[in-house]
């Protein structure tokens, strides 16, 4: 049996092997239209491992894969919002108290970097 490695399958469809991570990402099983699971994995030499797939599963995906994501993008554009909630205190805080807070986790900031610098002094010079 032949199978295909995800950089097969982005050289089939001319795509980055990044893309197809993506689409294992994007396009998982709660959707309509799932990517194909491995069949199998391989144990390589110079790799722990490496997923396969079936390359005949892979191009019935592909060839859906224009209407799934014209559903997806319709589903989006259509679908029901959210019902605003009521402002939180982040959102009614005011400038001022935004900027103090800031300037407060920036000198807590400083303290933990002066902190990790003595720290590493110690581990360098014993």
């Amino acid at each position: 049996m032949y199978v295909w490695t995800r950089g097969e399958i982005a050289e089939a469809f001319g795509v980055s092997v990044g893309t197809v991570s993506y689409w294992t990402k994007v396009w998982g099983s709660e959707t309509d239209h799932p990517f194909p699971e491995p069949i199998a994995v391989l144990a390589l030499p110079r790799r722990r491992h490496q997923q396969v797939f079936d390359p005949g599963a892979m191009q019935v995906w592909w060839a859906d894969l224009p209407e799934a994501k014209h559903r997806k993008m319709s589903k989006a554009q259509t679908g029901v919002r959210r019902p605003r909630t009521a402002p939180t205190r982040a959102t009614t805080q005011t400038m001022d108290e935004s900027i103090r807070e800031l300037e407060a986790s920036m000198e807590l900031l400083v303290e933990t970097i002066n902190e990790l610098e003595v720290l590493r002094a110690k581990v360098r010079y014993g």
